[in-house]
């Protein structure tokens, strides 16, 4: 590993440590797709905020997103993607 890389590790582990039994973070995992995705919340803890939520791949789509993580207790989002 270079540098670079242990520095995100060590980054990845303390973020995953905050995270952990956190009723504070929202944890949000998106399908996404062409056209239309679809988007889990919930905590860290385990507790199914919303089960799904389907939005489509456009500026509206994602404004609905937004809107859904109001459900949630999240002060912010933390957007993991490949």
């Amino acid at each position: 590993m270079n540098d670079r890389e242990i520095i995100r590790l060590k980054q990845f582990r303390q973020l995953k440590r905050e995270i952990r039994g956190s009723e504070e973070h929202l944890i949000v995992g998106i399908d996404v797709a062409k056209q239309k995705h679809n988007a889990f919340f919930g905590t860290a803890t385990g507790k199914t905020l919303l089960k799904r939520l389907v939005f489509e791949n456009n500026k509206e789509g994602f404004e609905k997103l937004l809107r859904g993580r109001n459900r949630g207790r999240s002060s912010y989002f933390h957007f993991h993607g490949k």
